[in-house]
C-alpha cells in the first residue's frame, strides 16, 4: 500500500504535467483554429476605422463645397464675387485644396488665375449632366493643369446657377492628403491601397497574403483596399503561447508551495501519529502522540492519547478484576475439597479417576488465567467452564450429565473472559435441576 505523502506528490506530478499538457494543447489548437480570423476581423476593424477617418475627411470638404454651392440660393452673386468666396476657402486651408474652378453648363472650366479649358468629355461632367438631381460626384486619379500633382475633382452642383451660366463647382483635391490618411495602414506589414472605380485591386498570393477592402460612403465609387501577410497575422501566437506557458509554470509553482505547506502541516504529523500507532502496536507502552500541528490533527492526537490511558486503564482493571474473580472460583474451601477429593480417589483405589480430576484442575487454572488477556477464543472459554464442571461433579453428581453444543464455526469467535462463569456458577447449586 502506498503512503499518503507518496501519493500526494504522486497526483500533485500528474495533476501538474496534465494540467500545462492539457492548457498548452487546447490553447495551441484554439488559437490555430480562431488566430487568423480574429486577427483578420481586428485588422478589417482597423482598416475600416482608418477609412472612417477618410470618409470623415472628405465629408467636412463636402461640408463646405455644400456651403458655398448654396450662396448663389441666397444672394445674387457674380462670377467674380464666387471666387472670392472660393479663395477664401482654398486659402484657409492650402493642403486641403489645390484650387476650387468654377464650372458653366456647357462644360467649360474657369479660373479667377489660370486660362479656361474644357471638361465636357469628362467622366465626372458627363456623370453630372446625367444625372440632373445629383448634388456632387468624383472623379478617379488626375492630373492637376495648373501644378501637376495627382487630384481627384470634386464636381458639386450650385443651388442656383450664376446669371453668367456657371453650374458647378470643381475643387481639386490633392492625394497626397488621401494618402496621408491611410498612412496609418501598416498593420503586419501590409500596404493600404486607395483606388477608383476604373482602377482593378492588386493582385495577390491566396496562400500567403489576404486582401481586405472597405467602402467610403461619400465616395460610392472608391475603395480602400488592403493587403496582409498571413504570417504577420498568426506571429503572436507564439508569444501567447509561451505567455500562458508561463502563467502555467508559475500557478504549478504557488500550487507546489500549497502541496509543501500540506505537507508539511497535516500529512506529516498524521505519518507520525501513524507511526506512534505503530510503535504501540508492537508492545511500546510509553510512547505517546505528539499534539503539534494544526488544531485539527493536535486534538486527534489528544483524542488517541486519552484513548491509550483509558486502554491501559482498563486493562489494568480488567486484570484485576480477573484476578479476584479466579481468587473467587479457588476459593479455599473450593481448592480444598478438589484436593480431598483427589486424596480420596488416590486412596480409595482410583487413580485414574484422581489423574483426570488433577487435569482438569490444571485445564482450569491454566485457561482461567488466559496470559492476561481480556479476550478468549469461545472454545478455551467452554474449556475452562466445562473443567470446572467436570470437578464439581465429582462432589455434586447431578451436575455429571452435561452438553455443550456450538456450531464450529463459532468457536474461534473472540469473546469477553469469564462471560459464561456466572451462569455455570448458577448451574451446580443444588437447587437448580437444569441450566
Amino acid at each position: 500500500m502506498r503512503s499518503l505523502k507518496k501519493q500526494t506528490v504522486a497526483l500533485f506530478l500528474l495533476t501538474s504535467l496534465s494540467l500545462i499538457g492539457l492548457i498548452y494543447g487546447a490553447m495551441r489548437i484554439e488559437l490555430a483554429r480562431n488566430i487568423l480570423p480574429l486577427n483578420t476581423s481586428i485588422t478589417q476593424r482597423a482598416v475600416d476605422n482608418q477609412t472612417n477617418q477618410m470618409n470623415s475627411w472628405f465629408g467636412e470638404r463636402l461640408a463646405e463645397l455644400r456651403l458655398l454651392a448654396d450662396l448663389p440660393a441666397r444672394h445674387a452673386y457674380s462670377r467674380r464675387a464666387m471666387f472670392a468666396e472660393t479663395a477664401a476657402v482654398t486659402n484657409f486651408d492650402q493642403h486641403n485644396y489645390v484650387s476650387i474652378r468654377l464650372v458653366s453648363k456647357d462644360g467649360i472650366s474657369h479660373s479667377a488665375s489660370y486660362p479656361d479649358f474644357s471638361v465636357r468629355n469628362r467622366n465626372y461632367y458627363r456623370e453630372m449632366v446625367q444625372h440632373p438631381r445629383r448634388h456632387y460626384t468624383v472623379s478617379n486619379l488626375l492630373t492637376s493643369r495648373e501644378d501637376h500633382r495627382a487630384i481627384v475633382i470634386i464636381l458639386y452642383r450650385l443651388a442656383k446657377p450664376l446669371t453668367d451660366g456657371t453650374t458647378y463647382l470643381a475643387a481639386a483635391i490633392p492625394l497626397t492628403k488621401v494618402e496621408a490618411l491611410a498612412r496609418h495602414l501598416t498593420l503586419y506589414d501590409g500596404k493600404g491601397v486607395i483606388l477608383g472605380a476604373n482602377n482593378q485591386s492588386p493582385q495577390i498570393d491566396p496562400q500567403r497574403e489576404l486582401l481586405l477592402t472597405s467602402s467610403l460612403k461619400l465616395l460610392p465609387k472608391w475603395k480602400v483596399n488592403y493587403v496582409v501577410q498571413k504570417k504577420g497575422l498568426g506571429e503572436n501566437t507564439q508569444q501567447l503561447l509561451r505567455l500562458l506557458l508561463v502563467i502555467a509554470l508559475v500557478v504549478i509553482g504557488l500550487l507546489g508551495l500549497l502541496l509543501l505547506l500540506l505537507l508539511r502541516q497535516i500529512i506529516q504529523p498524521i505519518l507520525g501519529l501513524t507511526q506512534t500507532m505503530t510503535e504501540v502496536q508492537q508492545g511500546n507502552r510509553q510512547i505517546r502522540a505528539a499534539e503539534t500541528g494544526p488544531a485539527e490533527i493536535a486534538s486527534l492526537a489528544t483524542t488517541f492519547n486519552q484513548m491509550l490511558a483509558d486502554v491501559y486503564t482498563s486493562e489494568a482493571k480488567y486484570r484485576e478484576a480477573s484476578i479476584q474473580v479466579l481468587q473467587a472460583q479457588i476459593q479455599p474451601h473450593f481448592l480444598y475439597n478438589t484436593l480431598d477429593t483427589i486424596q480420596w480417589q488416590i486412596l480409595g483405589g482410583k487413580p485414574d479417576a484422581a489423574v483426570s480430576m488433577l487435569e482438569n484442575l490444571s485445564i482450569f487454572f491454566r485457561k482461567g488465567l488466559n496470559h492476561g488477556q481480556e479476550l478468549i477464543s469461545l472454545d478455551d472459554e467452554l474449556a475452562h467452564v466445562e473443567s470446572y464442571l467436570k470437578i464439581q461433579a465429582v462432589r455434586h453428581p447431578q451436575l455429571a450429565q452435561f452438553k455443550v453444543e456450538v456450531v464450529p464455526a463459532l468457536k474461534n469467535l473472540s469473546v469477553m473472559h469469564f462471560i459464561l462463569q456466572p451462569l455455570v456458577e448458577k448451574c451446580h447449586q443444588p437447587r437448580l435441576a437444569t441450566c
